[in-house]
């Protein structure tokens, strides 16, 4: 008995059964009758057991031929599936993707680019995660996510892992209506006095923040209330009439509906840098490369945006 069993093989077998007959068979594949007699011998073989029985001058399925033809259809239409499986991975259409983000890219910044990912590849697995951002870097050095994109106040990141700068975002004074009189313009020193609302110390954002300001020569203001994301920093700020520093990305809606307003700050620049990490060795399939495509364009997208709708004067 042949050992070996071809895709090929099951083909021309079904072929057979198609046409009901060795001869037509052949003249569809362009080969010898003979040929085909011999793949159908070595099925049989391999089967152990007679596939076809005459009747007349037609071939007919025995019993075992007949569960056979049943595998061999199920076998085919599986092998064309992988097919077409592996074709789609080979394009970018499916796959699975997993990001790991910061706080506030990962609420602001990444979900929409990714999204707009999603609806292009409907059938790919996508999955945005959220954590600290040294929970972020540990997650990509252990392989738990395939890149992140996080706020980082440029610490050392482990040896075994790259990075990539996005873009770099303005940081500025943000209030609920009425805490400063319209059109005013406030020193920075002023601005920090003002009932402010921040993020715990040992968040990235928080040190960035602190960082810049006393590399500036400015005072740590004191914060009111600290609170561990930028929706809750937000949500304080407007109900309590206090102000709070953050990028425009993180209060588009605030501005929009009117419930927070920019405030006119001299000499204060500050910023915020987004990155992009992956392990240095990592392979990405085409739909990872696709998503970091679109993180690169998102981002920077972002950055323009906010550069163009926030105004100092």
């Amino acid at each position: 008995m042949d050992p070996q069993l071809s895709l090929r093989r099951l083909e021309i077998f079904r072929l057979v059964v198609e046409e009901r007959s060795v001869t037509r068979a052949a003249e569809v594949l362009l080969v010898a009758q003979p040929a085909v007699s011999a793949q159908l011998r070595a099925l049989e073989g391999w089967v152990g057991a007679k596939l076809f029985a005459r009747q007349g001058n037609r071939l007919v399925l025995t019993e075992a031929g007949e569960r056979t033809e049943r595998w061999a259809r199920e076998v085919l239409a599986g092998a064309a599936q992988v097919r077409r499986d592996v074709g789609d991975l080979a394009s970018g259409e499916t796959g699975r993707v997993i990001i790991a983000s910061s706080m506030a890219v990962g609420t602001y910044i990444v979900p929409p680019i990714m999204a707009e990912v999603g609806r292009q590849r409907p059938r790919a697995d996508i999955t945005v995660s959220i954590s600290r951002p040294e929970e972020v870097v540990h997650a990509v050095e252990s392989g738990e996510c395939d890149m992140a994109v996080l706020n980082w106040d440029q610490r050392r990141l482990p040896e075994n892992i790259a990075s990539e700068l996005l873009g770099s975002f303005s940081l500025s004074v943000y209030a609920a209506p009425g805490l400063v009189p319209d059109g005013a313009r406030l020193s920075a020193a002023e601005a920090l006095r003002l009932p402010l609302v921040g993020a715990p110390d040992t968040v990235v954002y928080q040190r960035n923040l602190v960082t810049q300001l006393r590399a500036a020569g400015h005072e740590e203001p004191r914060f009111l209330l600290r609170l561990g994301h930028a929706e809750a920093m937000k949500n304080a700020a407007v109900a309590n009439g206090w102000a709070l520093i953050a990028p425009a990305y993180a209060v588009r809606a605030e501005l929009v509906a009117g419930a927070l307003v920019e405030l006119a700050v001299d000499d204060l620049q500050l910023e915020e840098h987004v990155t992009l990490i992956h392990r240095d060795d990592k392979h990405f399939s085409p739909l990872q490369s696709a998503a970091v495509a679109a993180i690169r364009e998102g981002v920077t997208a972002t950055a323009e945006r906010d550069l163009l709708e926030t105004h100092h004067e």
